[in-house]
């Protein structure tokens, strides 16, 4: 099969976050099934690691993803006519493929799920204090305008990213909650939506840290934002170290704006008293992930919803014992009690209770370490997904048919 891969992010160019893990993972896992993968990214050209599988990966000097969707029609219509792609991958974020199924009406398509962008918006929302509803209204009245701090409004009949969506042929979910709540929120034809994982392929460096067997530093990785449940990992610090004042705990990964600062500098502020028991990392390279876990025992997830989350199951790989949120994807990945534990978000005091517990039952984080490994293993597994994915393609290329006809 002939596959067009659509994705802003692809590493080593573009590396943000879960998309662009996907990306090269779900494309070498093609490439070594057999299948002619050719990838359309963003970033500027360079050393491509992935040709090493037989990948051709073509690059666009795009900004954003609305001038990326534009940029790459000239490449992808010349590469299409030369050797006729069989379908079309591209995400749901930023309508991706848009562009290209308009020129290209007949080829079939898939829309991969991620988190859009209204969800992403609900998600980071934080009700604003009356201080700050206050400064905002005051700011548009000297701009000649009336306006209110609200939650942000959601139209799905107005959502482009809706739009695009349910034109697919195939829609790919890699877990059920992201499935089902835009099957609910969007009106999706549910007779389209596929339901199966990520695939993952643990590094060789990740595989080869010995299990965690107690539960002295506690980490975070991924992006230090208030949707990813950083919020209420610093307010659980407090209780934890009052019971167990040895702990300590490492933020991986880069700060993101807060409160008219970065969510770094609040912590830091109102919750000095914490600070010494705290390292903040900022940023990692692939390279640097396991050096960085294996100085953890225990890492917290308590993102306040998810769709997937990718950085769980690298963490579970290299044989850390890991708490997570029950809302949203990564509760689909972690079998509560066994292969980690699920705490519901937004819940600080559940969190510091689930983190104590583990605290005083050192051989149950040694257990979960192990077994999380395995669950990776057994369940992110190219050899499981691949045939799923295909069967999905095949999906579309079916429908298309239908509808061309």
């Amino acid at each position: 099969m002939r596959i067009a891969l659509v994705s802003f992010e692809f590493p080593p160019a573009i590396a943000i976050g879960g998309i662009g893990t996907y990306a090269w993972e779900a494309a070498t896992m093609l490439a070594q099934g057999g299948h002619e993968v050719e990838v359309f990214s963003a970033g500027k050209k360079g050393p491509e690691p992935a040709e090493k599988f037989g990948i051709k990966v073509h690059r666009f000097d795009a900004d954003n993803r609305a001038a990326f969707r534009k940029t790459i029609v000239p490449t992808f219509s010349r590469c299409h006519k030369d050797a006729p792609f069989d379908v079309l991958e591209s995400p749901e974020l930023g309508m991706e493929g848009q562009e290209i199924a308009k020129k290209f009406p007949d080829l079939p398509r898939v829309v991969k799920l991620h988190t859009p962008e209204y969800l992403l918006a609900q998600i980071g929302w934080e009700e604003p204090t009356l201080l700050e509803k206050l400064h905002f209204t005051l700011g548009c009245l000297r701009k000649g305008r009336l306006a209110f701090l609200e939650k942000p409004p959601f139209e799905p009949e107005s959502d482009p990213e809706c739009l695009w969506t349910r034109k697919a042929d195939e829609i790919a979910a890699p877990s059920s909650a992201i499935g089902n709540r835009l099957a609910e929120d969007w009106f999706l034809d549910r007779e389209k939506i596929s339901f199966f994982p990520l695939p993952m392929t643990p590094s060789a460096e990740l595989l080869s840290l010995e299990p965690a067997t107690e539960a002295k530093t506690i980490g975070f990785l991924g992006r230090l934002e208030p949707r990813k449940g950083v919020l209420e990992m610093a307010r659980a610090i407090p209780s934890i170290l009052r019971k167990a004042p040895e702990t300590r705990f490492r933020f991986i990964g880069p700060t993101w704006n807060y409160k008219q600062s970065d969510m770094e500098t609040w912590i830091r502020k109102n919750f000095a008293s914490s600070l010494h028991a705290i390292d903040f990392v900022g940023a990692i390279g692939k390279e640097q992930l396991a050096n960085e876990l294996k100085k953890c025992d225990i890492m917290l997830f308590p993102s306040r919803w998810e769709s997937f989350g990718l950085v769980c199951p690298e963490s579970m790989s290299a044989a850390r014992a890991v708490i997570g949120s029950s809302s949203g994807g990564m509760a689909e990945i972690i079998v509560n009690g066994e292969s980690g534990i699920l705490v519901p978000p937004k819940n600080p005091h559940a969190l510091a209770k689930a983190v104590l517990n583990l605290i005083n039952r050192p051989e149950r984080v040694t257990t979960l370490a192990k077994n999380g490994r395995q669950r990776v293993l057994d369940f992110l597994s190219h050899e499981g997904i691949l045939p799923l994915q295909i069967a999905s393609y095949e999906r579309a290329i079916s429908a298309a048919k239908k509808r061309n006809a």
